[in-house]
């Protein structure tokens, strides 16, 4: 597969556009030239990677897993544009671990942008790992810094438990926390011909105040992406509790692969908000009597000299613009 770097740039802008017209606006090129290279890029692909509405475009599941890629090459190659240029190659160089849930769509190449704005003096390595991973290269100095989630301490009433799964490994004395902004999740799965009227509890850490009939959850599959993220380890947890075997599990390297996954009916998972909702959310449905949840996305930083505090407050200003902003 040969994609180049412009028909990439082209995709992720009719993305954050939402139509090949605004797209081609925005890029400076004729509506014709974006359908061409649109076209082109799914010969590639070998599939369709938008579906042509009345209104605009909207991902197919090859979209989506392509979308997830896109975001890193185009992350890398600014990296390498970076690089190239001369005197930031002698700048410090802070190695940055983002976990997938946070990793989704457009959000890599974005937190890198904002990052390179409010930290011109840094050269910003981000690279995508599971939590396990983080936490292991964190202490073995692999990785100045990271960004993740966490939880709170809660204890679930016993007539409807749901479970809080806290993060990873205590901190070390050597780094330091940041909490940036909330992360909401929902519990979905593929919509179903004819939608359910059973109502969706929206909880933040609180247990549910309902303790009547439980709705049949029809899960059997739970389809995660970091199997150690507190907000990927919820939902097979919460669903344990309630049936009272663990559902299967299928990991999956990206949360735009989960979603691609869920999306042509083949489990059920926990997506971020920015990808459950519209228009990404469209195949999508709230899985009935599972409440939504937030849990808390953090920077762990080193203490070193090369991660001062104006690094971390640059960085995590970074991160909160990135994941609330609209493109």
């Amino acid at each position: 597969m040969d994609i180049d770097v412009k028909t990439l740039r082209t995709f992720c802008e009719v993305i954050r556009t939402g139509s090949f017209t605004s797209a081609a606006h925005r890029l400076g090129y004729s509506q014709s030239s974006v359908t061409a290279q649109m076209r082109a890029l799914e010969r590639q692909v070998g599939a369709p990677v938008f579906h042509r509405l009345p209104n605009g475009v909207r991902l197919t599941p090859a979209g989506s897993t392509l979308r997830g890629y896109a975001g890193q090459l185009l992350t890398l190659v600014g990296e390498m544009e970076e690089a190239l240029r001369g005197p930031s190659a002698t700048a410090p160089r802070l190695r940055v671990g983002l976990v997938p849930a946070l990793a989704y769509g457009e959000q890599l190449a974005r937190i890198a942008q904002f990052g390179r704005r409010l930290l011109p003096d840094v050269q910003l390595a981000l690279r995508v790992m599971g939590t396990a991973e983080i936490h292991a290269a964190l202490r073995a100095g692999g990785l100045d810094g990271a960004i993740l989630l966490t939880g709170r301490e809660h204890r679930p009433a016993p007539a409807a438990p749901v479970p809080v799964l806290s993060g990873a490994p205590g901190r070390a004395a050597d780094r330091a926390r940041t909490a940036v902004l909330a992360e909401r999740a929902s519990a979905v799965r593929e919509r179903p011909e004819a939608p359910t009227e059973i109502p969706v509890q929206d909880l933040e850490f609180t247990p549910s105040t309902s303790a009547g009939a439980r709705p049949p959850l029809a899960c059997h599959q739970v389809v995660v992406a970091d199997p150690d993220c507190p907000s990927q380890r919820w939902l097979p947890e919460f669903l344990r509790l309630r049936g009272g075997e663990p559902p299967e599990s299928l990991e999956l390297g990206s949360m735009d692969g989960v979603h691609a996954t869920v999306t042509a009916g083949l489990g059920c998972a926990m997506l971020p908000t920015g990808l459950a909702a519209q228009p990404y959310g469209a195949g999508l449905a709230p899985i009935p009597g599972v409440p939504r949840m937030q849990w808390t996305v953090s920077l762990l930083a080193s203490r070193t000299k090369e991660f001062r505090e104006g690094h971390r407050q640059g960085l995590a200003d970074a991160i909160r613009l990135a994941l609330t902003c609209p493109a």
